[in-house]
């Protein structure tokens, strides 16, 4: 374990490998089973006529699922056995199974790296906080040397509304600890001001208790478990107008995150997330002095706490290739993290959300401007790890012209010096834009490209994840 890191992957691949008992503070806010897809949509005027993914919120009964189901039917000594069992009578084989199954298997390692003096902090929304809760009390309380301290309510602005329920404008985060776990007074502003009417020989504003005990303006009010924007605005949700905010859907406002971690750590001590997504976490911790891992199963969520959140390049990365033979040994090990990856190398671009029976595509953009001898702004890529072949080329070539995109990206390891595979690139012609210029219509580009810093020419393309234009360095 390194800290003051990131780490590219499953979080479950990152932990089991890391030592007991080496977190102070465990923060994660995990996909939730929402049956949200915070996928941006894009139609083919404005980019294509699929999904594409920061990630996925959705849960189905697949073959993955059933697996880590059985693993837990047969292996009696692990903590959420019992729970797990118990829930699939409940609830069948069905979506929701799969969801906390996943999360049993990554909470049973956050509980084992915890130290003795620890706190982990889960959010949820109450679509699933009712089994997470259970879930949590099977592998930290029962028999686990932990303790259930809190059920902590943000309220926030935004929300949805119904004309046959109330609004749902909240979030549940609980809060769970080890029995030695440090605490930290943490205060807010109190409510009613007014009532601290007496000056004290300092000069300092308080109002007394039944028992005569003071109690002073600016010390605040010492938080309860209702953390709401009508008090302290910071809580409000991130909307299109934050200087926070970074485009990802599930962002959280740096206050919340602060809070946490100045409740339940000290300067110096590490702070994990699992889910690190955009980096409020770890921004929040190193902005308190305290150390930071970050973990993300999206390499664009990297690329994104480096170069927005942290806006610091110097932050080490493990996992994401930094070489390429690096980017070889990801391709042969996890092909489908490396074709993730090799999208979000090309600006603008964005991984599929199928990455099996895709059709052919790995990954889609959105040209920012119309082209002038072209219907579409679609851009589609693909990605080979292995070998080249023209036959490969030229099934591509033929997916760009079926799905009428104005430009195709055929992404290989290394250069391709095929000169007829050349040619045929060639024969597709080019798209023009208007202030622009012309643009090859295909274009063969390689990691080794990317690793000795040529980029390929491609006119302005839209953030696949705010839709507004990007400067092409903007990201990688």
């Amino acid at each position: 374990m390194q800290t003051n890191a990131l780490y590219y992957g499953d979080c479950l691949d990152w932990m089991q490998q890391w030592d007991d008992q080496s977190v102070d503070l465990i923060y994660l806010d995990p996909p939730f089973n929402s049956k949200a897809n915070y996928n941006q949509l894009f139609h083919k005027d404005g980019g294509g006529n699929a999904q594409f993914r920061a990630f996925t919120d959705m849960w189905f009964w697949d073959e993955a699922a059933a697996d880590r189901l059985s693993m837990y039917e047969n292996a009696l000594g692990r903590k959420a056995h019992n729970v797990i069992v118990g829930l699939k009578r409940i609830l069948g084989h069905c979506g929701m199974l799969s969801y906390l199954t996943y999360m049993a298997e990554r909470l049973e390692h956050c509980y084992r790296l915890l130290k003795d003096t620890g706190s982990i902090y889960i959010h949820c929304d109450p679509t699933a906080s009712h089994y997470l809760k259970v879930l949590m009390d099977a592998i930290f309380t029962k028999n686990g040397g932990g303790v259930f301290k809190n059920e902590i309510v943000w309220h926030y602005q935004a929300g949805t509304k119904g004309k046959k329920h109330f609004g749902r404008k909240h979030d549940i985060v609980f809060f769970f600890a080890m029995k030695k776990h440090k605490i930290n007074r943490i205060s807010k502003p109190v409510i009613n001001p007014a009532r601290y009417n007496k000056i004290d020989v300092d000069g300092r504003r308080y109002d007394v208790n039944g028992q005569g005990r003071k109690y002073y303006l600016d010390d605040g009010q010492t938080c309860d478990d209702v953390w709401t924007y009508v008090q302290e605005k910071q809580f409000q949700q991130l909307n299109s107008q934050s200087k926070e905010r970074l485009g990802y859907d599930t962002q959280k406002p740096e206050a919340l995150l602060e809070r946490i971690i100045k409740a339940s750590s000290n300067e110096g001590d590490i702070v994990l997330d699992p889910f690190c997504g955009c980096g409020t976490t770890v921004a929040a911790a190193r902005k308190l002095n305290r150390q930071f891992i970050g973990i993300d199963i999206s390499s664009f969520a990297i690329d994104l706490v480096i170069e927005r959140k942290l806006c610091d390049k110097s932050v080490p990365t493990y996992g994401i290739p930094s070489s390429l033979r690096s980017a070889e040994k990801l391709a042969r090990e996890n092909p489908f993290n490396f074709e993730s990856w090799a999208i979000t190398r090309l600006p603008g671009f964005a991984p599929n959300t199928k990455q099996v029976a895709d059709g052919g595509v790995d990954g889609r953009a959105t040209i920012t401007h119309q082209p002038d001898n072209w219907d579409t702004k679609l851009a589609l890529a693909q990605v080979k790890g292995g070998k080249f072949s023209l036959s490969g080329l030229r099934d591509f070539m033929h997916v760009t012209d079926r799905d009428q995109a104005a430009l195709g990206c055929y992404v290989t390891l290394k250069p391709v010096n095929s000169t007829a595979a050349r040619t045929e690139v060639a024969n597709t012609g080019k798209i023009s834009i208007s202030g622009e210029g012309a643009f090859p219509r295909m274009q063969i580009w390689s990691i080794e490209d990317y690793f000795d810093q040529r980029t390929p020419r491609l006119p302005l393309m839209n953030d696949p994840y705010t839709g507004k234009p990007m400067v092409l360095p903007q990201l990688f």
